[in-house]
């Protein structure tokens, strides 16, 4: 990612209000339904791996929770079950396009479990705010995960989400949004539970999570899997060296708070274990050849043992299938998406002052 290394400090302030970005992506959906239109993209696979069946995805999103668990915790790994399926549910939004309120209302079930059975699991085993801040990380990230996939024809009529972040006068938006997108702070909350540090503070876990999702990108980079993401907080038509440079420095400014702050290894190994996992897990070398790995035996035990047998539903299968099928024949947008305003949904109370609206951190 560039050819140049540390580049300054960068300012860590925010310059875009992403909330109206993401207000106007839902607008225009709802203003689809409203003409009749369709939605395909609603639960279509979007890991460019040419999965026939959910099943293959979720068992997959489950195989890469247990390999990266392994990555950060070492044999701690399964110390507590709830983290891992708290990481699967992280995962999967990444890989199908799951409308929030499916996953938020429980519709929506991976092993027969759905995320409010998880939030339940987690009260009853004593989480406390972890869990609240467990869940308000995952419902962030599935509605910027939503508005991202959602987000049809940027450019055409409209301004898309990526192009005003990349458009920012610096690279803290960006990274900011990278790192929500991924919920990488609610996994740092996993992996902090799970390799027992203790109390930590909120920049700890920050920090350590934004870093996670630098190394990655930056391990990324280097094995020409990175070019192949549809949303690259980097990219830039005329100031792309600049914002790689600015990535760069970013990681090396938080990767050197968490060090020089006394933060607990299992944190700072967190952020920068991207240039590990990218390197030996399956789901980026799956990246890498366009298509799966079969499932070892050892694995599928595992998946068993910690998850369960069955991946999924038939009401998931049936609606995975119906939204490949129209992928498959081409149809990647609504019948027609008319940039008018329309009543918003993430602030049902009314529209929000934009300068008052800030970006969750």
């Amino acid at each position: 990612m560039g050819e140049h290394g540390y580049a300054g400090p960068v300012p860590q302030c925010h310059e875009v209000n992403v909330w109206p970005l993401l207000e106007k992506v839902t607008e225009r959906w709802d203003a689809v339904r409203g003409l009749g239109g369709r939605t395909p993209e609603h639960y279509a696979d979007w890991t460019k791996k040419r999965d026939a069946k959910a099943a293959d995805t979720v068992s997959r999103a489950c195989r890469d929770t247990l390999q990266w668990m392994a990555c950060w915790c070492g044999e701690r790994f399964d110390a507590d079950p709830l983290g891992l399926h708290y990481i699967a549910f992280a995962t999967i939004i990444d890989d199908i396009c799951i409308p929030p309120l499916d996953l938020v209302e429980g519709r929506f079930r991976m092993y027969g479990r759905s995320v409010p059975d998880l939030m339940r699991a987690m009260d009853t085993a004593g989480w406390g705010r972890d869990a609240v801040h467990a869940l308000l990380s995952l419902v962030r990230q599935a509605v910027f995960q939503y508005a991202e996939k959602m987000d049809f024809r940027p450019g055409d009529e409209h301004v898309g989400l990526q192009d005003a972040l990349n458009d920012s006068p610096n690279m803290w938006d960006g990274v900011m949004f990278r790192a929500n997108t991924g919920n990488a702070y609610g996994t740092a909350i996993m992996v902090a539970r799970n390799s027992a540090t203790g109390p930590v503070s909120f920049p700890w876990l920050m920090d350590s999570a934004i870093c996670d999702c630098l190394s990655m990108d930056l391990c990324k980079s280097t094995l020409g899997i990175y070019s192949a993401d549809d949303h690259q907080p980097t990219s830039s038509k005329h100031r792309a060296e600049e914002r790689k440079a600015s990535y760069r420095s970013i990681y090396l400014d938080l990767i050197d708070d968490l060090v020089f702050t006394g933060a607990p290894e299992p944190l700072v190994h967190f952020g920068r274990s991207g240039f590990l996992f990218v390197q030996i897990q399956d789901r980026y070398q799956e990246r890498r050849q366009g298509k799966r790995f079969p499932l070892a035996p050892p694995m599928v035990r595992e998946l068993e043992r910690l998850f369960g047998e069955v991946p999924t539903d038939v009401w998931l299968d049936q609606a995975f299938t119906a939204a490949n099928r129209l992928r498959l024949a081409g149809v990647h947008g609504p019948t027609r998406a008319p940039d008018v305003e329309q009543p918003h949904r993430l602030h049902p109370s009314g529209r929000q002052d934009p300068q008052a609206t800030r970006l969750l951190a």
